[in-house]
């Protein structure tokens, strides 16, 4: 086992989130990326003629490190300091920095009080925020808990004493090398809500070098990795939850074609049936799924090799019973802002808790998902959607932020309308009892519920009225009558943690919940 500990000598992390243009975001807890890049720093050697170097044992011990993997992190909880901007001298443009004359370019004279503009005394001074967090413990530990480093202990203590600063150069930090950690805070998981840059296996050292003798300029990040982030307080008992656990975000480009909220069942559908597609392909690999997603009948052994809870089928060919994958699009509506216009700004897949246990379904979901990236959203009558996955520390939109759709409250709302399973007949209870019902399949207690109100229009901005909504999903179901379809709002008499998605298609996005309150 390898453990690097790592002090903030001052109680104070100085670093910026790699991926904020505005860099006023700090990071926390600091990602193994930037820990590799200071430990590469740290064990250059200055060569006799200029320059620096790294010795042949630490270049050995560095590639070993890479190879290890992304480590097991324990970082307690960090409060964000406040503190104002720095007015700090703007950087000179390239025009006004003298250049060497190109070939057949004349060489055009430069005055002499030109060059004192470049002084920092004369420039135009820029407020330059310095993000900081405090944490609770001053130490973060990176645990590998598989790594043998009885060959490379002695290089590595020594490189990690010279490491002086982690971010930036004020935040001074001590690291050293030990035997055990404390309970990791943050574990490797494909579905995890973190996102943290890890250096990759093979080629980082090389490129980091690389990148230092061509112009020294910053590298570009690691891609990044998800965690989980493990809470290690008691749950809270009072507060009840869903059977969804995990919301994996994904977001259109700018220039894809714009859809309302109203087209939910459409987008939903594409989305399913691109991800089961990219989950055979990873699953199975035959060529039956070209074309079209076939049905359980056509395609029984293909469906036998992906897990229920992925597909939605049972193993007789009927619909699973069981919480399972669920699919939604995510609109811009709110209860108090006025501009909200129900527009789709991303989708999002809704992961059962009983899904955690099966690691197979989730490395199986995860790879039909990097795939479904790569090749992008076919949606009928739309274009295609190049979707890109949100990171979920750091969301670009509001809408686009899990806690806006799993927030605890005791208010909840549809932004989509719940399809009743069956038409409310007073004498059972009316319209009530079928939305009892719902909570039971959704996980949360019936007994709970202090006040429920059914309607055509939704308290949120930007959410249409309930018939503007499809609920036939095929040619078959088009010959039925129509699905009773309302707006509900419900109030408990505790908190209610989401995702919460309510009635006969809320695994196709119609039923879904946002929170009115915290």
């Amino acid at each position: 086992m390898l453990v690097l500990r790592v002090e903030y000598l001052t109680g104070v992390c100085m670093a910026t989130r790699h991926n904020d243009p505005t860099r006023s975001t700090p990071e926390w807890p600091p990602h193994p990326d930037r820990l590799y890049s200071a430990l590469v720093a740290a064990a250059a050697e200055p060569k006799p003629l200029g320059g620096t170097d790294l010795p042949a044992g630490a270049k050995e011990t560095l590639e070993w490190l890479a190879e290890q993997g992304a480590p097991l992190l324990h970082a307690s909880p960090a409060h964000r300091r406040t503190t104002p901007a720095v007015p700090m001298p703007s950087n000179p443009h390239e025009d006004e920095v003298w250049q060497k004359p190109k070939k057949n370019r004349p060489r055009s004279p430069q005055k002499a009080f030109d060059l004192w503009t470049l002084l920092p005394v004369h420039r135009m001074k820029v407020l330059l925020p310095i993000p900081a967090v405090v944490p609770e413990e001053p130490a973060v530990y990176f645990a590998w808990p598989d790594a043998e480093p009885d060959g490379h202990r002695d290089t590595l203590h020594a490189i990690c004493e010279r490491v002086t600063y982690l971010g930036r150069s004020r935040s001074l930090v001590r690291v050293s090398v030990e035997d055990a950690a404390p309970p990791a805070t943050h574990v490797p998981d494909p579905l995890g809500g973190v996102q943290l840059r890890v250096p990759g296996k093979k080629g980082r050292l090389a490129y980091l070098i690389d990148k230092h003798q061509r112009d020294g300029g910053k590298p570009e990040p690691s891609p990044p990795r998800r965690y989980r982030h493990i809470d290690g307080s008691p749950p809270r008992s009072a507060s009840l939850h869903s059977v969804f656990n995990r919301f994996w975000v994904f977001q259109p480009l700018r220039d894809d074609p714009a859809l309302p909220i109203a087209a939910t069942l459409k987008v939903t559908q594409a989305l399913r049936r691109a991800v089961l597609e990219q989950v055979h392909g990873a699953a199975c690999g035959c060529d039956r799924w070209q074309d079209r997603v076939p049905s359980w009948r056509e395609a029984q052994e293909c469906f036998a090799k992906i897990p229920c809870t992925l597909s939605g089928h049972a193993p007789n060919g009927g619909p699973l019973e069981a919480p399972h994958l669920a699919f939604v699009a995510l609109p811009f509506v709110h209860p108090v802002l006025r501009h909200a216009d129900g527009a789709v700004k991303g989708l999002a897949v809704l992961v059962p808790r009983d899904v955690d246990c099966d690691a197979s379904a989730l490395t199986m979901l995860a790879r039909g998902l990097r795939r479904l990236e790569r090749e992008g959203l076919r949606i009928p009558g739309a274009g295609i959607w190049h979707l890109k996955e949100v990171p979920p520390d750091d969301p670009p939109l509001a809408t686009l932020d899990s806690r806006t759709w799993t927030e605890p409250s005791r208010t909840w709302t549809t932004a989509t309308p719940m399809v009743f399973g069956h038409f409310p007949k007073p004498k059972n209870g009316g319209e009530a009892k079928v939305v009892l019902d719902a909570l039971r399949l959704a996980g949360i207690d019936p007994s709970s519920v202090v006040e429920i109100a059914v309607g055509r229009h939704s308290p949120l901005h930007g959410a249409p009225p309930s018939w503007c909504f499809k609920t036939q999903r095929d040619r078959a179901e088009r010959e039925k009558p129509r699905h009773w379809i309302r707006h509900v709002t419900i109030q408990f008499d505790r908190t209610v943690s989401g995702p919460l998605a309510l009635g006969c298609l809320r695994y196709f996005g119609l039923g879904f919940m946002r929170p009115l309150e915290g």
